[in-house]
């Protein structure tokens, strides 16, 4: 009931409903205490670290992919959309919180202080960069570093360098399955400098697993 959770919600604020197993204790009552440091507050939020200078922004772009990938495979998600009781009722639950992704990111981009501006979400090619910059006021947009973190393929390279910075990160290579498919994993360490600079380390041994080192 993830992509219907108002036919089956685990958790009720403010009158929406929320389905996820991954989302915090408020919104989910069944997750356990020992899971506290995984941090997922809503579908779509942002935080800021004014002392760092830096803001965080995560949305989520479920409802931009193709159906058919979303569940795992065709099979799983004909399954979920039957117990949500059809595709166009899933459907226009990730398209809303897509939508609402979206305009999170215009919100932000408008009201931001941050000299740094990380964006998180699951997929490659989904970053919704231009969608920022676009709205980042005239002034500004020539001193905000737009960081675009993502996954979903297991592994764990830069994808978009940008004077010689990585600004398009694909992360998190290995996370939970390990093997002949999935290589290269690791994380991703941000540095921040006290003018209002970032250098991001992603391909580094020092945050990623050798060729072939990755294995049960």
């Amino acid at each position: 009931y993830a992509i219907c959770p108002h036919v089956y919600p685990i958790g009720l604020i403010n009158k929406q409903a929320y389905s996820g197993n991954q989302l915090n204790q408020d919104r989910n009552p069944n997750r356990p205490d020992s899971t506290k440091s995984f941090w997922m507050p809503d579908y779509n939020y942002h935080y800021e670290i004014p002392e760092a200078d830096l803001e965080v922004i995560a949305v989520d772009t479920n409802g931009k992919m193709d159906p058919n990938l979303i569940a795992g495979n065709a099979k799983a998600r004909g399954i979920a959309d039957d117990v949500c009781g059809g595709r166009s009722v899933t459907e226009s639950f990730l398209k809303a919180v897509a939508k609402a992704g979206d305009d999170l990111v215009v919100e932000r981009a408008k009201k931001s202080t941050a000299s740094t501006v990380l964006i998180i979400q699951h997929y490659p090619g989904l970053c919704p960069r231009a969608l920022f910059e676009n709205a980042l006021t005239p002034e500004r947009r020539a001193k905000v570093r737009l960081i675009c973190a993502y996954g979903h393929v297991h592994s764990q390279r830069c994808d978009v360098k940008i004077n010689g910075q990585c600004m398009d990160v694909l992360s998190g290579g290995g996370g939970g399955c390990c093997g002949p498919m999935v290589n290269l994993a690791g994380f991703t360490a941000v540095h921040l400098d006290d003018m209002g600079g970032a250098h991001v380390d992603v391909e580094s041994p020092e945050v990623r697993m050798a060729q072939d080192t990755c294995k049960w």
